[in-house]
């Protein structure tokens, strides 16, 4: 069976140090069909730096900040550019991974050619460790509940919804199938999302299409977490959440939304007080409005996806796990 060509995409912005970490522990992975792209999200010269230091990387050079999302989303176009690309792997800038993790998160994909190993899934998440404390989990993927809030899973025992995409492998096919296009250019990640909740939506929407996800247990990368935009910053809760509405609004079926209302309701009802009781009610506030406001610009994606979907319903909520949040929260 032949080895699937898989493009790491590594996005930048800020944190050289981390970065610089992060590509000399993919410079010691075992794989052997496998390529970089940075993709650069910082104006200053840190690309020039980091090519200058990694002479094998290719480097996409985005003129500003555009985000996780698009950030990525240009990485993503580069990749699938060449023919020989099977699968790309979403790796953040501020992890560094084992030798063996590529080849683990590989041997889940779907064979290549007829007479391989049966199965494999088209979407993988790798067993991310938190860095500071290596014996701790930081998140083995994304679990799905009831509430229709999403959160990281850190028990196998937990339904796996999708990968996060701190750490995430997809294949070629997949992302052409959620592909979407907007004034001749091509998306995969949503880029009105700008950063965070974008791997649930695409993942949500992979879904939708039939696409099962796997989880890599050897896969092993450590993660510092949350080094751009500071960890429960007030930008990362207005997009987490604010994301987190379009992301429903686009993706539920009507049926579906309505059966599991009351659940949504509450855990949106949960959200916003847990805030309030952190003295920050503002920014959870402004997350719900600017969310309910922006529907009406998603309508044309939630159009294009109802249109599109296989997945029935029955099929659909066996994803979510039961209860407004995972019993292993805290």
């Amino acid at each position: 069976m032949n080895t699937p060509q898989i493009a790491i995409i590594v996005l930048h912005y800020k944190n050289l140090a981390d970065t610089r970490a992060c590509l000399q522990s993919l410079e010691k992975i075992n794989y052997p069909s496998y390529s970089v792209i940075l993709a650069n999200n910082d104006a200053d010269n840190h690309g020039k730096t980091l090519k200058d230091e990694f002479p094998e990387i290719t480097l996409i050079q985005n003129e500003s900040n555009v985000g996780f999302a698009e950030g990525n989303n240009a990485g993503i176009r580069a990749a699938l550019k060449n023919s020989q690309t099977d699968a790309v792997l979403i790796l953040n800038n501020d992890t560094e991974v084992e030798p063996g993790f590529l080849s683990a998160m590989a041997s889940k994909l779907p064979p290549l050619t007829k007479g391989g190993i049966e199965g494999g899934y088209d979407m993988i998440a790798g067993h991310m460790m938190q860095y500071s404390d290596r014996d701790k989990i930081d998140n083995l993927g994304v679990v799905m509940m009831k509430s229709g809030l999403p959160f990281n899973r850190r028990d196998e025992k937990q339904e796996l919804f999708c990968p996060s995409a701190g750490c995430a492998l997809y294949t070629r096919k997949l992302l052409e199938a959620i592909a979407y296009e907007r004034d001749g250019t091509t998306y995969y990640f949503d880029r009105t999302y700008f950063m965070y909740a974008e791997d649930v939506d695409l993942g949500f929407r992979a879904r939708l299409l039939g696409f099962e996800s796997g989880y890599a247990k050897d896969a092993v990368v450590y993660h510092k977490g949350s080094a751009s935009s500071g960890k429960l910053s007030d930008l990362a809760v207005y997009s987490t959440y604010r994301n987190l509405i379009w992301t429903q609004y686009k993706n539920y079926p009507l049926t579906l939304f309505l059966r599991n209302l009351f659940w949504i309701v509450l855990g949106w009802e949960l959200i916003f007080f847990g805030y309030l009781l952190k003295g920050r009610p503002l920014i959870i506030a402004k997350a719900i409005v600017d969310g309910l406001r922006g529907i009406s610009t998603m309508k044309q994606k939630r159009s294009e996806i109802k249109k599109k979907r296989t997945a029935d319903n029955r099929a659909i909520r066996s994803w979510f796990e039961q209860g407004i949040f995972p019993k292993n929260l805290l």
